[in-house]
């Protein structure tokens, strides 16, 4: 009896002990996938953190090099056939002057030499007025070819020019878009020469300068700056700060499907972007785009915007010419700008969807009764 309890407890004690071991493997190889899941997590989530990273960073310096040099109206832009002489058999001069601060060309130590054209009113219907008319991002001088018979057939002369670094036949150091930080000393460069050279001086008694988009951000700007020169101003879908133009195109672009801005994108690609970007990254490129400009530019501020400005111009008076549902500039920035300016000042609302010249987007008659109007002030 003492014999078989003493090998039934033996074999207990080592039942005990087999499971014992059983249990600490199992323990083990329990912590052992656990701490394998672990790792596996951990990469995995470094992994992705690295990837989104990387993405965003590519986003930011994609989206904020698209701002800057518009690389979808670049590979569209044709250069245009004609002249005023050719289209409307109105004489003119080909004109170049300098860059307002004499900033060089990256090529060589000259200055830069902005390009384009002088109208001089006829003899017999010559006001004495002069406007200096300024183009839009993303184009040229052109933009203002059709406004010629009109301000010609006014008595006014006209200096139409291409900006520095824009897609016309002015010079360019590859900066891309200044956002009128940049294309508002062109501005101030171009009342110069019809203000203090002959004969320009003799013919423009009274000066008026007109932009529209970009130009009309540019315009409010140096008028500002120059209001002594100046004796008013028509600034065209204007924004009031370039950086919140930037935002509702970024969200524009994005929400009607980026691959219809840029074609080389395809479909489903262009979904892998984020309809919505979260702020800091919109903020991100907002800051990265104005730096780069700013950084790139000699004498100019982030202080230098139109809403800014805007007040500045009186008692000159200024109109503002804007779409109610302007796709590109919304409507909103015209008001902010009208709602900060001194008089004399008048918001001429338009009650379309387009982003162009009210010569182009309303009756010529319409817009012409608001320029002889606004002419009466000067």
């Amino acid at each position: 009896m003492v014999t078989t309890n003493n090998n039934n407890n033996k074999n207990n004690k080592i039942k005990t002990i087999n499971n014992d071991k059983l249990k600490s493997k199992s323990t083990t190889k329990i912590k052992s996938k656990s701490k394998c899941l672990n790792k596996f997590i951990i990469y995995t989530s470094i992994s992705i953190l690295i990837i989104s990273i990387i993405i965003s960073i590519g986003f930011i310096g994609f989206t904020s090099h698209s701002l800057l040099y518009f690389p979808w109206l670049r590979t569209q832009h044709k250069p245009n056939i004609g002249d005023p002489k050719t289209k409307f058999g109105i004489d003119f001069q080909d004109i170049e002057f300098p860059s307002f601060d004499g900033e060089n060309n990256n090529n060589n130590n000259s200055s830069m030499k902005i390009r384009g054209w002088w109208i001089p009113a006829s003899k017999e219907n010559c006001k004495q007025l002069c406007v200096i008319s300024i183009h839009g991002s993303g184009r040229d001088r052109y933009e203002w070819i059709n406004h010629t018979k009109l301000f010609h057939d006014e008595g006014i002369s006209i200096l139409n020019y291409d900006s520095i670094d824009g897609v016309g036949k002015s010079d360019s150091a590859n900066r891309g878009v200044g956002y009128s930080y940049r294309e508002h000393k062109d501005v101030r460069s171009a009342i110069r020469l019809l203000k203090t050279t002959e004969p320009y001086n003799k013919i423009c008694k009274k000066l008026l300068l007109t932009g529209m988009s970009l130009g009309g951000g540019s315009v409010i700007i140096a008028a500002a700056k120059d209001r002594h020169l100046i004796d008013g101003v028509i600034a065209e879908s204007p924004y009031a700060l370039a950086s919140s133009a930037w935002r509702h195109n970024i969200f524009r672009f994005l929400g009607a499907g980026i691959s219809s801005f840029f074609p080389f994108i395809k479909s489903p690609y262009d979904q892998l972007l984020p309809k919505n970007p979260p702020e800091i990254i919109v903020d991100t490129i907002l800051k990265l785009t104005e730096y780069r400009i700013i950084s790139t530019t000699i004498n100019v501020s982030k202080d230098d915007t139109p809403l800014n400005y805007v007040d500045k111009i009186s008692p000159k008076p200024i109109l503002f010419i804007h779409a109610t549902h302007d796709p590109v500039v919304p409507y909103s920035q015209s008001v902010l700008l009208y709602e900060k300016a001194n008089h004399p000042k008048e918001l001429w609302t338009v009650h379309n969807k387009t982003h162009q010249t009210a010569f182009h987007s309303t009756s010529i008659d319409q817009y012409k009764d608001k320029l002889r109007n606004f002419i009466k002030q000067l």
